[in-house]
């Protein structure tokens, strides 16, 4: 994202470089209303991950084989050998777990 803006961690904005990275509003693929949803989207995985310091072990796992490795979420739980249930578990408690650190910086957790 804005690795480079004075304004990263509190933006609430889609700026020209971010949205050069969301898909394109042509054709249809995306509503304007969704530009928003897709930023937060992007911030909370960046937080995920910029945060794993903070996040069980299973739980880091999951995220890294998730967000990073780009795998499904049953492709997880084969390799982790856990249910589909538990990695979708363990993604949600990340995310509040991350969510509870950074509430006072962004207003959408």
């Amino acid at each position: 994202m804005c690795y480079d803006c004075p304004l990263r961690r509190t933006c609430s904005e889609i700026c020209s470089y971010l949205e050069t990275k969301l898909p394109s509003m042509e054709a249809g693929r995306v509503d304007h209303e969704d530009l928003a949803r897709l930023y937060h989207g992007r911030l909370m995985v960046n937080a995920l991950l910029d945060h794993a310091d903070i996040l069980t072990e299973r739980q880091q796992q999951v995220v890294h084989l998730y967000y990073q490795k780009n795998l499904q979420q049953r492709e997880v739980a084969t390799l982790l050998n856990i249910t589909q249930q538990a990695v979708g578990d363990a993604l949600a408690r990340a995310k509040l777990a991350v969510g509870r650190r950074l509430k006072k910086y962004y207003s959408f957790f």
